[in-house]
């Protein structure tokens, strides 16, 4: 058996042994379709590799349905109880534990989880307006829950790419095998990120964003298909595929970007125009000194946990640039004290003039400064070039490369230097 692979295999039989029946990724039970709810039994098999992602965890009750019939497992220690049904259903906490309700109605009990599982492949899971493949689980965490969507990988990524690569057509398919292959290596290569937590990657920025079914085309459910189990190695080991929107003109090294480990295949590499089609290939923000002042504070005064105030600028200087270009350090004087700043975190320092909720568009920037008649520091503009951290591969420029007719392959390696391209299931 492929090591990966048992790997796998080994994971769902623990996680198995902690909600008292196999976790699975796809279930088809046939039957016919059950009104309101009834008792039964569940006839279950799994496809590996599956991934456990969590949907949210910011409420105390969910609502789960279904255009079909699905069941429902609940479960209270190493006991459990299958109904079908075809309504709603809501999980609720219940002092630490789980009710369970069809409309009004509760059914007996308190548990410890809740599985629901659609009952043919054809129909999806419905939670918060969104539908999704593969199962739910529902569990405590303190005063809220937890609903957690375990699915197999490569459906996870149908409803990953399209969120991440964008609008594309058959010119860009290229591009979108490279997104697959890219997001199927970060996915495998964080399983083990959340030690300890039910679940392997959030449905946020915090990994990569997850929005479901309804996200997903045909093309690039075909990119995924086509580049099925492809996954990308350096020294036999999984790397970390980061990716970006647009870099510019260059990426960048992760360890100037981030307070990361330095890694061979992370180096900063000319992206020769390719992602030069992109809306945010240039951008400038302005700022009076006033509104960066304020942006400054409120950092500080988050980062430090007190307020902090720095009096006025005086004036700003970049003193130190990354590989690929972007600010490595810049050092603000003020009336009370000098600030040095730096790496991708001056992206949330200054955030946007245009949009304050937003982050700055990249690190990779120089600034125009004006002074008034007195030689105060009274505006400053930051003109910049891409979009996102600028680690591993510009998203625009794997497209610009595919509609020039460069393959998967050549843009992967590219921008993940000396990988090998694995095929693991």
């Amino acid at each position: 058996m492929n090591v990966l692979l048992g790997k796998y295999l080994r994971k769902a039989i623990r996680y198995s042994a902690s909600i008292g029946t196999i976790l699975l990724l796809m279930v088809i039970v046939w039957g016919c379709t059950v009104p309101g709810l009834q008792e039964g039994s569940e006839s279950n098999y799994m496809r590996l590799p599956f991934v456990r992602v969590l949907l949210d965890g910011s409420h105390s009750e969910y609502t789960v349905d279904s255009k079909g019939s699905f069941s429902v497992e609940c479960i209270s220690g190493d006991k459990s109880m299958v109904y079908y049904s075809t309504r709603g259903v809501t999980v609720k906490q219940a002092r630490r534990r789980l009710a369970v309700f069809i409309g009004r109605d509760k059914l007996d009990g308190e548990y410890d989880e809740i599985l629901f599982t659609p009952r043919s492949e054809k129909h999806f899971l419905n939670y918060g307006g969104k539908r999704f493949r593969g199962v739910f689980r529902i569990i405590p965490n303190g005063g809220n829950l937890r609903i957690i969507n375990v699915i197999h990988l490569d459906e996870y990524l149908k409803g990953v790419v399209p969120s991440e690569i964008g609008f594309t057509g058959d010119a860009e398919f290229e591009a979108i095998k490279a997104q697959a292959v890219a997001a199927r290596t970060y996915s495998m290569s964080h399983l083990d990120q959340y030690p300890g937590e039910p679940f392997d990657l959030r449905s946020d920025v915090a990994d990569q964003v997850y929005n479901g079914v309804r996200v997903e085309k045909e093309i690039v459910s075909r990119a995924i298909d086509e580049t099925r189990g492809y996954v990308m190695k350096y020294n036999d080991k999984l790397i970390n595929a980061y990716y970006h929107s647009t870099c510019g003109e260059t990426t960048d090294d992760i360890d100037e970007v981030w307070d990361k480990k330095s890694q061979p295949y992370l180096r900063a590499v000319p992206d020769s125009g390719f992602c030069s089609w992109s809306k945010y290939s240039s951008w400038r923000e302005s700022y009076t000194a006033k509104q960066l002042k304020l942006r400054l504070e409120e950092y500080l005064s988050s980062e430090r946990g007190r307020i902090v105030r720095i009096g006025h600028i005086t004036d700003m200087e970049i003193t130190g640039r990354t590989a690929g270009g972007r600010v490595a350090s810049m050092q603000i004087r003020t009336s009370e004290r000098p600030i040095v700043t730096g790496k991708d975190k001056i992206r949330w320092v200054f955030t946007r003039s245009s949009n304050p909720e937003m982050i700055l568009q990249s690190a990779a920037f120089d600034i125009e400064k004006s002074f008034d008649i007195n030689g105060r520091l009274n505006r400053v503009d930051f003109i910049g070039q891409g979009y996102g951290h600028g680690v591993g591969m510009c998203q625009c420029g794997a497209i610009g490369m595919s509609r020039a007719g460069r393959k998967h392959e050549d843009i992967l390696k590219h921008y993940y230097r000396n990988v090998d391209l694995i095929r693991l299931y």
